[in-house]
């Protein structure tokens, strides 16, 4: 439904109390046209009466649908909030294996991409004079059909994305059906991953890593908590083992991160290792020299003849950068462990020879004896599926041979990630088909574009891992009616039967002869539709070192690095350039720089000093194979003779949230394989100061707390030896003279908050935030976005500090408790929602108000702006709305037509001159008192959540009822690591932080 604009004009004659009531009794166009609006310019609707409302949808009570996030590889479960037909929230779906039930920040920003105001809306054809031109379906389907009939036997080829189910099966029939071939690339296939576990072990799969059963974790550039195979997944994993529960069996596991840049990831590392850029698989070879040479642990038999092999600590220290006595001590407790894992091949060390930093991770991890416990092999990981940067770089080289007469693309955007070669090699094609969602720079390219369905909109299916088969539905009308699933295209241009679903069902017949278990497949189908899929275990499979093994004792550091290194990492909101053109992603601070709608070249203070660099200067930054222009960002977590740059900018197309911001990194990568296969991310570049000068879009705070323990910490022997009761963090903060008042106009306060709007006690609404679990990832930070109608406002906005999320993470460097090493301590930070609120009293109008439930209300309708609650916060966690952010077609508007579909009806969308701030999502809780009201019982603990908590995929927020004293969030606060943060205050927060807990000697 579009939206239309009401324009009221002057009525004949006063409104009567008789057509006040018929007006008020019509609804949408008809209650317009009773009061004299123009609705206009559109042609007014009939009026259909809502008398039987369509099957499963009660107005005001929401749907919710499973399926499949398509976002990256990971194949996340999904639950849709269906309002009235149209999505307005994904969670996770609490019965995938994969999330368990919570969502990262792409997953929730999936939304925005459905109702994307750049889609392709109808069937396009380039004409003769370059213009686009409008068709309908028949005409385009009938064009394609005239070029396969044409191309058949003069080189037909099908790029498409990761696709492990049954699209891929499609394709892949269609192809050999009429003399093609199906390339499937995925910008981040990790082939590295699969050629280094081929070197050690013979085989190329994927295998699963149990990060909850370790002790000891070791990760060699793999960044499993961003983009490295399932990020959601590994970071629960890893925060179970990795978080201190007090009373639990065993040391909480010790994480150490080797790489030259400091990841998120690598931000909740214990300990930092910075080796030269390329030389990290022979630190891994080294540690495992000691186990073997030292027996720190049973070696399986075949790895005894690798003892004389492997390169020992001494031999190898100068050229690695770390001491040889600092890699004994880690190969050591990693042994001792008993549960160490080590973990490789992610993007940012994907080196030429990347390879083999895989392969050395594995052997580190087989003469440990962990291959079987934490590392289980087996066809398990949809990437094995993944075709290789080399297989398009063959398309690409036959491209440009004019070998290539038809070339169609769907689910890939290879004109964004390999720039240069792409596009010119399009140029050498007969004729390219684009079967797209967006206008991105390979859509643009075509000569046709076919507009396809959402991964919300459609049916598909997918094998994220060995034992999923997960299933995608439709989970609403499509956006757009004139666009179509592609699958559907693809069987009416084969001249086949049916559409889609029914090839989907056909396939998964299969599988109820497996799964059916004797119930009819139509039972059988429903049961998988309502549980996201089919759920089972997978064998693990024995290994042995491979023949290749000893390719690793040649190995020798990446010879091609000559000048200054640079990484290109991927970014953790915007993957591979997929996500840009979500404003939520845009909007959201990387969780290392804070950075927000553009790119940056992070550079060490050192190097920065030396070329007389400051933050915001620009840069040339020049490869071989291309050159970028990039503001730089000056950062400690970062080796001095490196520099990183992030992916995912510099679109040339892909709408206005992409096109033509920042600079494009990939521009700077090689188009050719690197010796695995896959595509090398570190090159060498040199860099010239340009003299321009590019201020930056951070979100940042100080980089240090200045004395105000923010964010607290415990040494582990402490906080293990801690018992209820202690709090090692809480003083007596009020002077004796100033209580009296204090607690007089506490309860003051309190009386006049009694209003009696519930029966019994009133609750006490509160959260507990555990430190130690908390990552910095920023999914609960989108989730906020997602649940409260939070306004994006853009570079220009932020920049002059007026940024609307309620929610930020703050980020601290730090140095070990020696004086050594970096560290990070990250910490969310929102409303403290206070006893004794600073805000309250200065409101002139009393917009801001305490509620009986202890929360800190604000009356929107009532606030007049004069912001005098925002400069009395402590914490910083109010925002003033400076424009309407909500009007259509203004200078600021956050939700063009169609993103204005997304918007939460239960949370009001606020206007110009409010203030704003978290509420604990107030709707839910009102929500769950309602509906126990229908029961007719009292709030069971666990029956709210607000959304940062739903989300999290560390799961370290929990909310409740403080006055419930068997409460999960009751129990947290009283946790002897609890604090409040500025307790000096005395604001009495309800929040309580529990503080990170940290191996003795850590920050």
């Amino acid at each position: 439904m579009s939206r239309a604009t009401a324009r009221c004009v002057t009525t004949e004659a006063p409104m009567d109390r008789r057509r006040f009531l018929t007006v008020l009794g019509a609804t949408g166009g008809a209650a317009a046209a009773a009061s004299a609006c123009d609705i206009g310019p559109e042609p007014t609707e009939h009026l259909v009466p809502y008398v039987v409302p369509p099957e499963n949808q009660v107005p005001g009570i929401a749907t919710y649908y499973a399926t499949t996030c398509r976002e990256c590889a990971a194949g996340c479960g999904l639950h849709a909030k269906v309002r009235e037909g149209r999505v307005i929230k994904l969670e996770g779906n609490p019965e995938s294996p994969i999330n368990q039930g919570r969502l990262c920040s792409r997953g929730q920003a999936a939304l925005q991409g459905l109702y994307n105001p750049d889609r392709v809306t109808d069937p396009m054809a380039r004409g003769a004079n370059g213009q686009w031109q409008k068709l309908t379906w028949d005409d385009a389907v009938g064009r394609l059909q005239a070029q396969v009939k044409q191309a058949r036997g003069k080189g037909i080829a099908f790029v498409t994305g990761l696709e492990s189910g049954s699209f891929g099966e499609l394709v892949d029939a269609w192809m050999k059906e009429i003399g093609g071939r199906h390339v499937t690339y995925e910008p981040f296939a990790f082939e590295a991953l699969r050629e280094g576990n081929r070197i050690a072990f013979g085989t190329a799969a994927i295998p699963s890593y149990d990060f909850a059963s370790a002790r000891y974790i070791l990760s060699f550039g793999a960044d499993f908590m961003e983009t490295w195979l399932s990020p959601v997944g590994y970071q629960n994993a890893f925060t179970r083992a990795h978080a201190f529960e007090a009373g639990r069996d065993g040391s909480m596991a010790k994480f150490v991160y080797v790489g030259p840049r400091l990841s998120l990831t690598g931000m909740s590392a214990d300990e930092w290792i910075v080796p030269k850029p390329g030389t990290e698989f022979m630190l891994a070879l080294a540690m495992a020299s000691v186990i073997l040479t030292e027996r720190l642990a049973p070696p399986p038999p075949d790895a005894l003849r690798l003892q004389h092999l492997l390169p020992g600590p001494e031999r190898i220290a100068g050229s690695v950068g770390v001491e040889a006595g600092k890699i004994q001590r880690l190969a050591r407790d990693f042994a001792a462990s008993k549960g160490g894992l080590a973990v490789a091949g992610g993007i940012a060390a994907q080196y030429g020879s990347g390879a083999l930093l895989v392969a050395a991770a594995n052997v580190l991890n087989y003469v440990a004896g962990q291959v079987g416990k934490t590392v289980k092999f087996g066809p398990n990981h949809a990437l094995e599926a993944a075709g290789s940067f080399k297989h398009l770089a063959d398309l690409v080289a036959d491209m440009r041979a004019e070998k290539i007469s038809l070339l169609l693309v769907h689910g890939a955007n290879p004109g964004h990630s390999l720039p240069a070669a792409f596009s010119e090699a399009l140029g050498h094609v007969g004729y390219k088909v684009s079967l797209a969602s967006y206008w991105h720079e390979t859509a643009a390219a075509a000569d046709l574009v076919l507009p396809d369905f959402h991964p919300l909109e459609q049916w598909n299916d997918s094998r994220p891992q060995a034992g999923v088969y997960a299933l995608q539905q439709p989970v609403m009308q499509p956006v757009f009616p004139n666009t179509r699933h592609a699958g559907d295209v693809l069987l009416q241009v084969a001249g086949k039967s049916g559409g889609f679903k029914d090839y989907l069902q056909t396939r998964w017949r299969a599988l109820h002869v497996r799964y059916g278990h004797g119930r009819s497949f139509e039972d059988f189908w429903n049961d998988a539709l309502q549980h996201g899929g089919i759920y089972s275990e997978a064998p693990a499979q024995t290994v042995r070192l491979g023949p290749e093994i000893s390719r690793l004792m040649g190995g020798a550091a990446d010879t091609s690095l000559q000048l200054t290194t640079l990484i290109v990492f991927p970014s953790v909101a915007l993957h591979d350039g997929r996500g840009a053109n979500k404003p939520w992603l845009q909007e959201l601070p990387d969780p290392v720089s804070k950075i927000t709608w553009h790119g940056w070249v992070e550079v060490h203070p050192d190097t920065a000093a030396k070329w007389q660099l400051a933050n915001g200067d620009v840069v040339l930054l020049k490869s071989p194979h291309g050159a970028v222009r990039a503001p730089v960002w000056i950062t400690p977590g970062i080796r001095p003779d490196v520099l990183a740059v992030p992916t995912g900018q510099g679109h040339k197309a892909y709408g206005r949230y992409a096109k033509d911001r920042s600079f494009n990194a990939f521009e700077l990568l090689s188009p050719d394989p690197a010796d695995f296969g896959g595509r090398a991310f570190v090159v060498s570049v040199t860099v010239t100061k340009t003299g321009d000068h590019r201020s930056l879009a951070t979100l940042e705070g100080d980089p240090r707390e200045l004395g105000e323990d923010i964010v607290r910490a415990l040494p582990l022997t402490q906080a293990a030896a801690l018992k209820v009761g202690q709090h090692p963090f809480r003083e007596e903060v009020v002077p004796g003279t100033a209580k009296g008042a204090l607690e007089g106009w506490a309860e003051a306060q309190r009386q006049r908050a009694n209003l009696d709007y519930y029966a019994g006690a009133h609750p006490r609404w509160g959260m507990a935030i555990d430190l130690a679990k908390c990552t910095g990832c920023s999914a609960c930070v989108t989730a906020c976005y997602a649940e409260n109608n939070i306004a994006t406002v853009g570079e220009d906005l932020i920049l002059r500090r007026r940024q609307m999320a309620w929610m930020r993470i703050e980020r601290y460097w730090r140095s070990a408790a020696d004086g050594s090493g970096l560290h990070v301590a990250v910490t969310p930070m929102l409303c403290q929602q206070c006893t004794l609120a600073p805000c309250e009293p200065v409101c002139p109008v009393f917009a801001a108000y305490h509620t009986p439930d202890g929360l800190n209300g604000q009356v929107y309708n009532r606030c007049v702006g004069t912001r005098y609650c925002s400069n009395n916060c402590p914490y910083k966690v109010r925002h003033f709305n400076w424009y309407d952010y909500a009007e259509p077609g203004g200078e600021w508007e956050s939700w063009p037509d169609p993103l204005n579909m997304l918007l939460n009806p239960d949370v009001t969308v606020r206007e110009k001159g409010v203030m704003e701030k978290c509420t604990f999502c107030v709707q839910r809780i009102r929500g769950a008192q309602n509906q126990a009201r229908l029961e007719d019982r009292n709030v069971r603990d666990g029956d709210i959540t607000p959304s940062c908590a739903q989300a999290c995929p560390s799961e370290a927020i929990v909310f409740g009822d403080l006055h419930d004293p068997t409460s999960r969030v009751a129990r947290l606060a009283r946790d002897p690591r609890g604090y409040h943060v500025l307790e000096e205050l005395n604001t009495q927060p309800a929040i309580t932080y529990l503080a990170r807990v940290v191996h003795d000697g850590g920050a």
